[in-house]
C-alpha cells in the first residue's frame, strides 16, 4: 500500500480553510436540530482534494461471509440482491419512506443551488414502500454499477448531449440495455409498483410509493457483491472526538443534514432541517454507525444548473466518522470514468488502510470539494476554525 498520496490528503491547512462566515455556521449549527454540546468548528481544507487518477494500490475484494451482509455487517440469510431507489429529498418529501431500512444511503447534489438527491440501497430489510421515489440522474446509475441490482426511479435525466442516463449506460454500463430488470424506470414499466400516495406530509409530485416488495418477488439478477470489511471502528485513541456534524449546502438552510453522536447506542442520530430523520412508514428514527462526507469534484455541464457531473472515480478525501470519533481519510475508486465501473470505492483510513466499517447502516454524504462541514467537539480540532 502506498501511504504518500493518502498523508497528503490527511493534512489540513489553517491558510486553506474554506470560507464561510462565522454568521453563516452559527445559523446553520442553530437551525440544525442538533442538542449535543461543543464547539462549533468548519473542518479545514485538505492540502489536495485529490485527482481522477489512483495513485495507491488498491487492497483485493473482501470475501464474502457466510450469514452476514455485505453492505452492513449484520447477520443475513439470503441471496445478494440489493435494490437501489432514487429519493427525492426536498423538505417537501420528508419524512421518506423505508428510510431506517435502508442498509446504505448516498446523498449528493443535484442542482447548482446545493439541493440535493438521494440513491438508498436496500437488502437487508425490505420495507412495505421506499420513497417518494423521483427520476434518476447520472451518478446513480455509476454507483449502480458498484452494487449491480436493480435500479429504480420514476423518470430521468434526459438531454440531447451525453450527459443523459439512456447514453451514459448504452456507452459505460456493464450492462448497456436500458431496461428493466437493471433499470426500472416507473414511466416505462411497473408502473403500477409506484402509486401515488398522498397524506398530510406528502403532495404531488412527491408522493410516488414504490412498492418495493414486488422488486423483491421478481428479482431476476445475479450481481457480484463487494463486500465492506468489519470490526469495531474507530477506537477514542484515534482521530478526534466530535460529538455532531452539520452540513449545510444552501445558504437558505434548506437540505440541511446534521448528525448526532449518542454514546448510549454507539450511533448517529440523523436530522434534517432540523428535525429527527425517521422512517415515515413507521416513525422509527434513522442512526447510522457510519457517517462519511466524500469530496469530490462537482461541475454542471454545459453550465446547465440542473445537470451534475459528479466525479465517482479517482481519488478524494473522505471525512470519516464512527464511535465519535472523527478521521480525515481517502476514498478510491480504480476506473477511469467509463472503464473499471464494476469496480467499488474504497474508503482509506488516517494511516491509508481500508477502512474498518462498523457493523450497521452506512450513510455517505457526496459533496462539492468546497462543501464547509462543521463539526462540534469539547477539543479543538487541529486545522479548524472555531466560531
Amino acid at each position: 500500500m502506498k501511504h504518500f498520496f493518502t498523508k497528503a490528503l490527511a493534512c489540513a491547512s489553517l491558510a486553506a480553510l474554506l470560507a464561510l462566515p462565522a454568521g453563516a455556521m452559527a445559523e446553520a449549527v442553530a437551525m440544525s436540530g442538533l442538542t449535543t454540546g461543543g464547539t462549533a468548528q468548519q473542518l479545514g481544507a485538505p492540502a489536495s482534494y485529490g485527482s481522477e487518477t489512483v495513485t495507491m494500490t488498491m487492497p483485493q475484494e473482501n470475501p464474502v461471509v457466510e450469514g452476514v451482509n455485505p453492505i452492513t455487517g449484520l447477520p443475513y440469510t439470503g441471496e445478494y440482491q440489493p435494490i437501489l431507489v432514487s429519493i427525492d429529498s426536498s423538505p417537501a418529501a420528508l419524512p421518506h419512506w423505508g428510510a431506517s431500512a435502508a442498509d446504505l444511503i448516498y446523498e449528493m447534489p443535484i442542482q447548482a443551488d446545493g439541493s440535493t438527491r438521494s440513491l438508498a440501497v436496500f437488502m437487508g430489510d425490505i420495507p412495505e414502500g421506499a420513497g417518494p421515489v423521483r427520476s434518476a440522474r447520472v451518478p446513480m446509475t455509476s454507483l449502480h454499477e458498484i452494487w449491480g441490482g436493480t435500479l429504480c426511479y420514476y423518470g430521468l435525466q434526459e438531454g440531447e448531449d451525453s450527459n443523459n442516463v439512456r447514453k451514459w449506460v448504452k456507452a459505460n454500463s456493464a450492462n448497456p440495455k436500458h431496461a428493466y430488470p437493471w433499470y426500472l424506470n416507473a414511466l416505462a414499466k411497473h408502473n403500477g409498483w409506484f402509486p401515488r400516495h398522498t397524506d398530510a406530509d406528502h403532495k404531488a409530485p412527491h408522493n410516488a410509493r414504490l412498492l418495493i416488495g414486488n422488486v423483491k418477488a421478481d428479482y431476476q439478477l445475479t450481481p457480484a457483491p463487494h463486500p465492506f470489511i468489519f470490526g469495531d471502528g474507530l477506537s477514542v485513541d484515534r482521530g478526534e472526538a466530535v460529538n455532531g456534524i452539520v452540513i449545510s449546502p444552501r445558504e437558505d438552510q434548506n437540505y440541511l443534514s446534521a448528525y448526532q453522536y449518542n454514546a448510549a447506542t454507539g450511533t448517529y442520530d440523523r436530522y434534517r432541517d432540523g428535525a429527527p430523520y425517521v422512517d415515515g412508514n413507521n416513525g422509527a428514527a434513522c442512526t447510522y454507525a457510519n457517517v462519511i462526507v466524500m469530496r469530490t469534484d462537482v461541475r454542471w455541464n454545459s453550465g446547465n444548473p440542473s445537470r451534475p457531473v459528479i466525479r465517482l472515480h479517482g481519488e478524494g478525501v473522505a471525512e470519516i466518522f464512527q464511535n465519535g470519533r472523527y478521521i480525515r481519510g481517502t476514498w478510491a475508486r480504480e476506473s477511469d470514468g467509463k472503464t473499471g465501473l464494476t469496480n467499488r470505492i474504497v474508503y482509506f483510513d488516517e494511516n491509508g488502510q481500508e477502512l474498518v466499517m462498523k457493523p450497521g447502516k452506512t450513510f455517505i454524504q457526496i459533496v462539492k470539494n468546497e462543501q464547509p462541514v462543521i463539526v462540534l467537539s469539547d477539543d479543538a480540532i487541529e486545522g479548524a476554525a472555531s466560531l
